[in-house]
């Protein structure tokens, strides 16, 4: 099947960047109603902090100290089998007043697998995330930020809003936390959902090093250099509370 998102993106790839702009509006406006979440539409200068592959033994606990001490609220995407591991940091994070949303039972990619059997994950993860947590599930980030048109009508069945990214700190590359957190300045702009992670997922066979920056500090470097430009930040609900929902195509493989 031909998704909208794969022919915008192969008519964008023969057009100049001011041309793909207009295309990228035009299919936004378009797909308000049925696109992926990626910000809020508003003048106010908030961000949404989103956190992905948590909960982690390590990184879950900086974090969260860090938030608690800046006095402000996030979204965690969380993979269900690391949240049935570690219940308590799951109830720690929905205890500090952040909001709880599914990454998906393990973090394997989803794209290449039958509509039918992507429902059922999708729907067993948010059954069991919920069970861990307490609370309702109503968001979903793809690993990988993998989907195509099956696997987002397969979310929207479950009940779940896809939400996607703007700005992202690539935390996978190491590098000093101030350094990391400056790596998401470039594409700010107000009711941006921000990409960080809580948790280093790596796959299977792959001998990736661990990065070595606190997590925590992280936050506090990118809340800093938030603050310098007169933004401030909260979760996803919090800012969708400053405008309407900016939906846009997202399929990747």
């Amino acid at each position: 099947m031909t998704s909208l998102g794969a022919l915008t993106s192969g008519l964008a790839q023969r057009l100049s960047p001011r041309a793909r702009t207009k295309v990228r509006q035009a299919t936004d406006r378009l797909l308000t109603p049925i696109g992926s979440l990626r910000a809020a539409r508003t003048s106010e200068r908030m961000v949404a902090l989103t956190y992905d592959d948590g909960p982690d033994p390590d990184g879950t606990p900086e974090v969260l100290e860090a938030l608690a001490a800046l006095g402000i609220h996030a979204t965690f995407f969380i993979l269900v089998e690391r949240a049935e591991r570690h219940p308590d940091l799951v109830r720690r994070v929905v205890a500090e007043g952040h909001e709880i949303a599914l990454h998906g039972i393990d973090h394997a990619r989803l794209t290449g697998l039958p509509a039918s059997q992507v429902h059922r994950l999708i729907a067993d993860g948010k059954r069991r995330l919920a069970a861990v947590s307490g609370t309702d599930i109503r968001l979903f980030r793809p690993a990988y930020g993998s989907q195509s048109l099956s696997t987002f009508a397969a979310a929207r069945r479950a009940g779940l809003e896809v939400v996607v990214w703007g700005p992202t700190v690539s935390d996978w590359v190491d590098g000093s936390a101030r350094e990391v957190a400056r790596r998401a300045l470039p594409q700010l702009h107000p009711g941006a959902i921000v990409l960080l992670h809580d948790g280093f997922e790596v796959p299977e066979g792959d001998d990736t090093p661990r990065p070595t920056f606190d997590r925590g500090e992280v936050t506090r470097e990118l809340v800093a250099a938030l603050g310098e430009q007169g933004y401030r930040a909260g979760s996803v609900a919090e800012v969708l509370t400053t405008g309407k929902p900016w939906r846009t195509a997202w399929f990747r493989p």
